[in-house]
Parts: C-alpha cells; sequence; structure tokens
C-alpha cells in the first residue's frame, strides 16, 4: 500500500519545473498542455496518485490551475538547479515514479523512487554552436548520466529517438510520445487588432513563432524575406513572435516586426489573421508552432521538423533562397495553399495531449 495513495495505488511526481525558468519556450508549453490532459484524464487510471512536485513561485503560481496536487519544495528555482547540479537529492524520500517533463535527471535517494524523463531534442550533440558552452556542457552531464543508467525515457519524436540511440542508448528503453496541438484556447481579437494597429500591419502579414535563439534561424529568415521581397514587391511583412533567448542581434529590416512574447489568446489571433507561418529552424526536437498553425487552418512553410509530417512546403534552412521559394509558392500558388490547408488540418487533428496524456498514463502504469 502506498502512503500517498490508496491501496495498490503508485504515486507519480510530476517535475515540471521548467515553468519557472525565465524563458520557458516550447519545453514549457509541452509540460503545460501535458499537465492539463493529466489532469483530465487521470481519473480513467485510479491506481496512479499523481503530484506535481515544484519549487515555490515567487508570484501567481501557473501550476496551481491543475487538477493535481502540488508538493511544494522548501526553496527556490534557482537553488534548485544549482544544488541538483551537483546531485544533491531533493525531491525526498517517498517511493513512486519521478518524471522530469525535461532532459535534466532527478535526483532521487532510493531504490523505491524511479525515474523517467522527457528528451525532446539532443540538438547540443550535433550543433554545439547553437548552445552557450555552459549550455553544451550541462546537457551533455545529463546525456552522460542517462546513458550510464537504464530507465525509460519518452522522446517527442522518431528524430528524437533516433538521435538518442545514435549515442549507444538502448532503443527499447526510449518511448515514443508525440506532443499534441489542441493545447491553445480561445482569441483575443481586441487585444491582436492592438497590437496590429500599433506597428501599423494589417491582416495577412506572415508569421514565425520561435524562441529568439541561433538554431531557430531567424537570421536566415530575415534574409529569404529580404530575397522574397525583392521579387515580389508585394510579399506581406513579417512579424516575429517569441521571447528572447539567447546569441548576436538579428538585422533590423524595413518589413520585419518583432512582437516578443504575447499572451495566448493573441498568439491564437495572430494565427488565425496571418497569410502563412514561415518556421525554418536548422533541427528540432518536434516542432509545435507548426502543429498550432496547422490546426488554425494556416499554411506552413516549414524545414524538416518531425511536427511537420507531410503537410508543409518543405525547404532547405541553409538556403535563404530555398525558404524564400517556399514562401512565394504558398502565397501565389493558390491550389498548393489550399492542399496544404487541408493535409495541415489532418496533420493536427491527429495529434491530441488527450491521447499524449493516456500514453504517458500507460507507461507508469506498467513500470514496476
Amino acid at each position: 500500500m502506498d502512503r500517498m495513495g490508496g491501496a495498490d495505488s503508485k504515486s507519480v511526481f510530476l517535475i515540471a519545473e521548467q515553468l519557472r525558468a525565465k524563458v520557458p519556450g516550447g519545453i514549457g508549453t509541452h509540460t503545460k498542455a501535458l499537465l492539463g490532459a493529466l489532469s483530465k484524464g487521470k481519473g480513467e487510471f485510479p491506481d496512479l496518485d499523481l503530484h506535481i512536485v515544484a519549487t515555490r513561485s515567487s508570484g501567481n503560481d501557473p501550476l496551481a490551475e491543475f487538477d493535481i496536487p502540488i508538493r511544494y519544495l522548501p526553496f527556490g528555482h534557482e537553488l534548485f538547479m544549482r544544488l541538483s547540479d551537483l546531485r544533491v537529492p531533493l525531491l525526498g524520500r517517498r517511493p513512486g515514479i519521478y518524471h522530469s517533463f525535461s532532459i535534466q535527471v532527478p535526483t532521487v535517494s532510493m531504490q523505491s523512487q524511479r525515474v523517467v524523463c522527457t528528451v525532446h531534442d539532443i540538438t547540443f550533440v550535433s550543433r554545439p554552436d547553437f548552445f552557450t558552452k555552459h549550455g553544451v556542457r550541462w546537457h551533455n552531464k545529463q546525456l552522460k548520466m542517462m546513458g550510464a543508467d537504464d530507465f525509460p525515457i519518452v522522446a517527442v519524436s522518431e528524430h528524437t529517438k533516433t538521435s538518442l540511440a545514435a549515442t549507444g542508448m538502448d532503443e527499447k528503453r526510449i518511448y515514443v510520445i508525440e506532443s499534441g496541438a489542441d493545447h491553445l484556447g480561445a482569441a483575443d481579437t481586441r487585444g491582436c487588432e492592438r497590437i496590429l494597429r500599433s506597428i501599423g500591419v494589417s491582416e495577412g502579414f506572415m508569421l514565425s513563432v520561435s524562441t529568439l535563439e541561433p538554431r531557430k534561424n531567424l537570421s536566415g529568415l530575415i534574409e529569404a524575406f529580404r530575397q522574397a521581397r525583392s521579387a515580389h514587391p508585394l510579399t506581406p511583412e513579417l512579424l516575429i513572435v517569441g521571447p528572447s533567448g539567447w546569441g548576436p542581434s538579428l538585422e533590423a529590416v524595413t518589413g520585419v516586426h518583432f512582437l516578443g512574447h504575447v499572451p495566448e489568446g493573441i498568439l491564437v489571433a495572430l494565427y488565425q489573421a496571418a497569410s502563412l507561418l514561415v518556421y525554418v529552424p536548422f533541427e528540432e526536437g518536434f516542432g509545435l508552432p507548426v502543429v498550432e498553425a496547422m490546426r488554425s487552418g494556416l499554411p506552413v512553410v516549414s524545414s524538416n521538423v518531425p511536427s511537420a509530417g507531410d503537410a508543409v512546403e518543405l525547404v532547405d534552412p541553409r538556403s535563404p533562397e530555398s525558404v524564400a521559394t517556399g514562401i512565394s509558392t504558398l502565397l501565389y500558388d493558390f491550389k498548393r495553399r489550399q492542399f496544404l490547408i487541408e493535409q495541415g488540418l489532418i496533420r493536427a487533428g491527429q495529434l491530441t495531449w488527450a491521447s499524449t496524456a493516456r500514453k504517458h498514463l500507460e507507461l507508469w502504469r506498467e513500470m514496476e
């Protein structure tokens, strides 16, 4: 009998510390959406007793919106990260499964505490130049700890699984569970209209959504925009949404607008008002903006990211000319545009957070 649940129940502790980070990014979006789906789906698994383990929040706690009990740790996020790097066991002594929704390997102190990690990508191995030196060291340390153990790993795509297997990890311990696409809420049309008026842009603009960091290839996107406008002067303006990450400053170009982070409702309205999404990272573990756009009925120009399937205008992120051609195709080829809208709706419809949550619950149930 588990001390925290009923007879024969199994405790599962969900480590969602990414939501405490200054820039939660795509992993934060994944984590938040998954927690919401687990809140709704856990009732079908009465033998699993879910708990969130988290450091204390300095303001309104986004974790409080989920119907999952929270066990707060007696320190803040920064201290937690520093002590975790030293492999100090901070998660208590309660038996159960400790699942980190990021690559950070939980430090446990008892054999009755099982570990699971979710890996979104390991681009730091193939392209360390896209990360800070500290980031490369930290991520490689986590990967090394994974390789030295045999706990289950959740990969968000077959691409990530293949990348992990290439480092020598046993494929049998890697479970592919794709992200969902149905996590965004209602559109804030008025808020969106205010932003568009403030920058003098009307509907029909092009949109890109990502954290501003080197691997997202925003400099290549801006050069592609410049080339597309040179070939077709009526090419609509480009709006780039997402928080600042790190890396060199991006060039200011007429027709390109950086909106920074926007609330979810405004992001939804931007998807609905745009003419297309352009998303051309050099490498990606999944690519949530692609399926977010597809679900909104927006055609997508994209590099070969796992979320794309066969439902995007595929371009080479290393070639601004290729990206510019893809942009022009979806702006001016109506049949191709309509075809990809239809294919995108099909692809996004295959990805639900309810399914993602169920596969996690089934994995935890099967663990000894």
